[in-house]
């Protein structure tokens, strides 16, 4: 099989890029590294470190065949996407105008459950309406560009699978979501820990569970848009706190909660039609997912810390 990852340095990119290559699968990865990382790769990937907003790469990739054809690539974040709406619209839609221009036996766009807004009900099933509640809003590109995605996908011809990622995570996901930020203070080790938004609620899908559900979808589903997720253990903000300041074994120290209300309030996937297409169940609990994750953070800080500084 060969598969070509667009945006295959990134977080779920590089995790599903690792798994392919152990599957045998020569692997090639399209990727600027502006976000991702050349050492989350594994070693056999052949890279191609460009921007896919550039003209012209694509003609090459043409002249290729491809088995599996992934559209991985984006701008994640919501610090992210409000500081840069258009980069982010860029990004998401020249990597579908490659996917449209690139032949590929199947296709598989990386969408997300910020397509459902914020009326949607818990759990939240793929049949519910795409809603974006404020077209004004930077944040709304995000979900918007995706949608243009979908769309352009579904009236491709061409067989795909429009992935709705839910709150994945785990070992380098970089800094600007909610876990790393939370390890962040917990490493820091003084002072109390902050939570902004308590109440909030959000269904965590470890990155291991979540590659293990793309890879089945491509074996086994055809022109399906799915939930990707973990239902089983929705947590409030404050909850989550909690758990990780456990993992770190700092259960004693103070959490200050603040009154801060983001959008959405509860997201929580419905995952029936992806494990009746391709029999998928969660394998990651939340606790153990967590500990993986704060052992990662912990590791990273400390080769930082012991890296020999450059004159």
């Amino acid at each position: 099989m060969r598969s070509l990852l667009l945006g295959g340095g990134g977080f779920i990119g590089s995790a599903l890029a690792r798994r392919l290559v152990a599957e045998g699968h020569a692997v090639t990865v399209v990727d600027d590294f502006s976000r991702g990382a050349r050492d989350r790769l594994p070693s056999g990937c052949r890279i191609i470190p460009l921007d896919v907003r550039l003209p012209g790469w694509r003609i090459g990739m043409r002249n290729e065949s491809w088995d599996w054809l992934f559209g991985l690539a984006g701008v994640v974040g919501v610090p992210n996407v409000v500081r840069a709406p258009f980069h982010t619209w860029e990004v998401t839609t020249e990597t579908v105008r490659a996917m449209l221009e690139i032949p590929a036996g199947k296709m598989f766009f990386a969408s997300t459950s910020e397509i459902y807004g914020g009326q949607a009900p818990i759990p939240t099933s793929e049949a519910a309406p795409a809603s974006v509640p404020d077209l004004s809003h930077p944040r709304a590109v995000y979900a918007v560009a995706k949608m243009w995605g979908e769309v352009g996908l579904a009236h491709s011809g061409r067989p795909y699978v429009l992935g709705r990622f839910h709150n994945v995570y785990g070992p380098r996901m970089g800094q600007d979501h909610v876990i790393p930020l939370f390890c962040a203070q917990l490493l820091k080790q003084d002072g109390p820990l902050h939570v902004d938004d308590p109440t909030a609620v959000r269904a965590f899908c470890y990155v291991d569970d979540a590659v293990e559900a793309i890879v089945r979808l491509m074996e086994h589903a055809a022109n399906a848009t799915v939930n990707i997720g973990n239902p089983e253990e929705p947590v409030t903000m404050l909850d989550l706190m909690t758990r990780l300041r456990a993992v770190a074994g700092q259960d004693g120290r103070e959490i200050v909660t603040g009154g801060a209300e983001g959008f959405p309030r509860v997201r929580q996937p419905e995952i029936g039609r992806l494990v009746a297409l391709t029999g998928f169940q969660p394998r990651v609990g939340l606790d153990e997912g967590l500990a993986r994750t704060f052992a990662a953070y912990a590791g990273d800080e400390r080769r930082e810390k012991t890296a020999p500084r450059g004159n």
